[in-house]
């Protein structure tokens, strides 16, 4: 597991699918119409422009912005640039936990859901108080930060074990296959918005909710 504490990048662009994490603590343009950058504001505030889209971002925001897009922020955002993809615009909040099960009692909500089945998701886990996950590993790069409560990250490493504190505004990249775990402590628990550059699930032509819930009231090609 590779983190990063303050300002600064981590480069994952030797995965599968090539990326950018940054901690942002000023304005930076990005202007590569054939990037999307994802973020989440860890403090202060951000203010975010693109295409038909200008707003201003707390603590506790997310965002995906398809390049050209401005980011100007005067505390501290997480910024993860998918080179090679375009997702539709999106804006938001996180809640206090995830609206899906996750393992060992955690939960997660998609925050950005994948437009079409394979592409990118963003992510918030909530790890309760008192949590230890099952080691486990995730076939793609994992980027992501910390945005409330504190914990440990944990994993075997290769015959050797490890460990890495975690705490508001901690970014990390974790491996292909790398077998890790979370843990949190019995008073406090913790809040973490994750990039997953692919996905296994999505809306494809054949099977989407606007496609699934039309009935024909005549025979396909012919008129009522």
């Amino acid at each position: 597991m590779q983190t990063l504490r303050g300002v600064g990048a981590i480069e994952a662009m030797t995965s599968m699918y090539p990326a950018r994490l940054r901690i942002l603590d000023a304005a930076r343009a990005y202007d590569d119409a054939t990037t999307t950058v994802y973020g989440a504001v860890v403090d202060g505030q951000t203010s975010v422009q693109a295409a038909g889209i200008s707003a201003t971002l707390d603590a506790g925001c997310y965002f995906a912005l398809p390049g050209p897009c401005n980011i100007v922020s005067d505390g501290h955002t997480m910024v993860v640039e998918r080179f090679g993809y375009r997702a539709p615009a999106s804006l938001g909040r996180i809640e206090e936990r995830g609206r899906l099960v996750y393992i060992d009692g955690c939960s997660d909500t998609i925050l950005c859901s994948p437009p079409r089945a394979g592409d990118p998701v963003l992510n918030h886990l909530h790890f309760p108080a008192g949590t230890r996950q099952s080691v486990h590993l995730h076939p793609s790069i994992r980027l992501g930060v910390v945005l409330r409560g504190r914990g440990v990250a944990f994993g075997p490493g290769r015959g050797k074990a490890w460990e890495e504190p975690l705490e508001p505004g901690t970014a990390f990249l974790l491996s292909e296959h790398e077998q890790h775990a979370f843990r949190t402590f019995a008073n406090e628990s913790m809040d973490i918005v994750a990039f997953h550059p692919d996905s296994d699930w999505g809306p494809t032509d054949a099977a989407h909710p606007m496609i699934n819930r039309t009935y024909l009231s005549a025979p396909r090609g012919e008129k009522a």
